[in-house]
């Protein structure tokens, strides 16, 4: 019988018969097979030489996620998690470098919702990660475990992923301390005047002033006393600073008109020798007390700061932007917290006392600053800023700004680090701003430029160059002004003598004047000068 031709279809399901007899497995099974074959020729490794496979891929995978995992039979799992990580790796390291990695976490820590989510989601990743070296070390031992090799792994793989939770609980205990002190410290308003999508925010902003008070209420003390008072003007371009320091013993500051204590007081606070400037707070809180109309809009809610940064911009002449107030009682703690402050004692200064008739009191004192280079703990530096039983306010104003400059200088980012919850928990209790919390990159920036290259001048109004009791105002502005935008040097053209007007140069003689005595025993230190001059 004739047969007829083939196309080939029928060879290959008899091909196809052939191979599922052979074969009577389905695909996944075959492969299965197939592996098993594999490690069945492929030579034995001992069982120490697979749980020291074990060990080191459950180390593998703890440095780096699923990077063990991928090496044993769950592979696929592990090049899953290992792609994410890189991912994830990638995205940040882009995120840091187009944004500069002062500005993305400074950008990251003033949105505390943000950082909480964020905190949170790697909390969970946290949570993957420790779960794929436990499975890489499940998959990657020997089986059955012995005993003594089961416990010896599993206090193994328990240490590498306590190794992994300890990092990301300290991570989420950073993220709801900066969260709560963002909150507390700076202010929770939308109202920026800074163009925050800008490459650089100061653009527009030539220069911005920060008012610094301290606040000294304590027992015994009616009310705030800001006997702590500066004003630091900055460059924002630059980072050049000035440090103006107001004394509190300032007398018949002018109040602006809109301002409600104006009522009280329409020629300035001019009341006698209790009319201070460091009184300013506590009449404000006062005239509100008897006047409930009064400061009924106040947009910080607190008529003593407000008070006291309006008055204070009407003394020097210049608009106080933003404000910051330190309760100097836990200064201490935020000094220590630190890590301490170095600073030159130039005279050597009683820690407390009393004083009778001007004189200290023997043995009232808690101990004395010695003159020369010192290391100062909170307490020391506390006293060393508040002190005056052997000196006056004056030379107390120096020493204020020797301690806000050193600080800025001083701050080290291991130490800051270090004790990073310390720092938040102090600063939120006893500091709070006007900067708004959005502001805070671009404020992180402008540190950087005042720490980089920028010089911190100061100049305070002391007796040597202000009349506190009786001041006159328009020269205090005309010493700022020199201060911050000083004069561009000018070079006088000489006349040389012609011909027909010879000149004869007389000899001079030098005759010490009272003037010229006068000029050389100047304190210098109460003119503009550079902070480190008189510190």
């Amino acid at each position: 019988m004739p047969q007829t031709p083939s196309d080939g279809r029928d060879d290959r399901r008899e091909s196809d018969d052939a191979f599922g007899d052979f074969f009577p497995h389905t695909r996944r099974e075959h492969r299965e097979l197939l592996e098993q074959q594999a490690r069945e020729q492929a030579p034995q490794m001992s069982r120490v030489e697979q749980m020291r496979r074990a060990y080191g891929l459950t180390a593998l995978g703890t440095i780096f996620p699923g990077a063990g995992l991928a090496m044993t039979k769950r592979r696929t799992v592990g090049l899953v998690l290992l792609g994410i990580a890189i991912g994830i790796l990638l995205l940040v390291a882009w995120w840091l470098f187009s944004n500069g990695p002062i500005q993305a976490l400074a950008g990251l820590g003033s949105r505390p919702a943000r950082l909480q989510a964020i905190a949170w989601l790697a909390a969970g990743g946290m949570v993957i990660w420790m779960g794929s070296v436990a499975l890489t070390a499940i998959v990657s031992s020997p089986k059955p475990l012995q005993g003594g090799q089961r416990a010896g792994l599993s206090v193994f793989t328990g240490l590498m992923c306590l190794a992994l939770a300890v990092p990301t609980a300290v991570g989420l205990r950073y993220a709801d301390a900066s969260s709560d002190t963002v909150g507390t410290m700076f202010a929770n308003t939308d109202q920026s005047t800074l163009d925050l999508g800008a490459d650089d925010p100061w653009e527009d902003t030539p220069r911005v002033n920060i008012l610094l008070l301290g606040s000294d209420a304590g027992d015994g003390r009616t009310g705030v006393r800001t006997d702590t008072m500066l004003v630091a003007s900055i460059d924002t371009q630059t980072g050049d600073s000035v440090l103006f320091g107001i004394p509190r013993n300032l007398e018949n500051v002018p109040i602006p008109e809109d301002n409600p204590l104006s009522n009280l007081y329409p020629d300035g606070y001019n009341c006698g020798d209790e009319c201070l400037m460091n009184a300013i707070w506590t009449e404000a809180e006062n005239a509100k007390l008897s006047n409930p109309g009064w400061y009924s809009d106040d947009p910080d809610d607190n008529v003593g700061l407000t008070a006291t940064r309006e008055v204070i911009s009407e003394v020097l002449g210049i608009p106080v932007d933003y404000s910051a107030v330190v309760n100097l009682e836990g200064f201490t703690d935020l000094v220590d917290a630190m890590g301490g402050v170095d600073i030159n004692v130039q005279e050597r200064l009683p820690m407390g006392g009393k004083t009778v008739n001007g004189q200290l009191v023997p043995d009232s004192e808690s101990g004395w600053l010695e003159v020369g280079e010192q290391h100062l703990n909170g307490y020391e530096a506390m006293w060393y800023s508040r002190s005056r039983v052997t000196t006056d306010d004056f030379s107390r104003m120096r020493r204020q700004r020797c301690v806000v400059s050193a600080l800025v200088e001083q701050v080290n980012p291991f130490t800051i680090l270090t004790n990073y919850t310390d720092i938040l928990d102090v600063a939120g209790q006893n500091i709070y701003t006007s900067i708004p919390q959005e502001e805070l990159p671009a404020w992180a920036e402008l540190v950087l430029r005042v720490q980089g290259g920028g010089q911190i001048t100061s100049l305070p109004f002391t007796i040597e160059n202000t009349n506190v009791s009786n001041p006159d105002f328009d020269d205090i502005h005309e010493q700022v002004q020199e201060s911050i935008a000083p004069p561009e040097p000018t070079t006088t053209a000489t006349s040389e003598p012609t011909p027909s007007e010879p000149t004869t140069s007389e000899p001079t003689t030098t005759d010490p004047t009272a003037d010229e005595t006068t000029t050389e025993e100047l304190n210098t230190e109460d003119e503009l000068v550079d902070v480190g001059t008189v510190c």
